[in-house]
């Protein structure tokens, strides 16, 4: 059996090194910032939103924003189950944030009861640029880049294939 701390006892330094590390990793699974696209950041954000690890997200992003030079940050909000005030306003204060460093920032992920919860909130989210799904935002973030997606053409479905044998 392994004798574990009393509650009112300090760790051994091993196992604060080791908590440490492992807290550190949490903090960064809960805010994955990834670049999506030279100049485009995504942050998709699940689950709740408090202060301190909307700190944490707002860190790693304007980090990221440096970083990457990027120049489109795209806040996917899907995974929110919930938006009430302080959620919002920590939203709003990531828009602000990222456009103080020259990035412009979309909010993704948009329900119906959301939209009826931030206008019900009475908050005003005039300048924020917003779409609902994040195939949309993408779809914006790269016509904001002068970039394109199109579909290849093909005449013959097997040309890839034939193609490949040529290697």
């Amino acid at each position: 059996m392994i004798a574990q701390p009393r509650p009112d006892q300090e760790p051994a330094p091993q196992q604060a090194t080791i908590l440490e590390e492992q807290r550190r990793t949490i903090r960064e699974l809960q805010t994955p910032v990834i670049q999506v696209w030279q100049g485009i950041l995504a942050l998709p954000i699940i689950g709740s939103l408090d202060t301190a690890r909307a700190q944490d997200m707002n860190e790693a992003l304007l980090d990221m924003i440096v970083q990457t030079s990027s120049e489109i940050v795209i806040l996917d909000i899907t995974g929110v189950p919930l938006i009430d005030t302080a959620i919002a306003k920590h939203l709003l204060e990531t828009v602000a944030a990222a456009r103080l460093l020259g990035a412009e920032a979309l909010i993704v992920g948009m329900s119906t009861r959301t939209a009826l919860t931030l206008v019900h909130l009475g908050l005003d989210l005039s300048g924020v640029t917003t779409r609902t799904t994040l195939a949309k935002g993408l779809e914006l973030a790269f016509r904001r880049l002068g970039l394109e997606v199109v579909p290849r053409a093909r005449a013959n479905p097997d040309a890839a294939f034939a193609d490949a044998g040529d290697i």
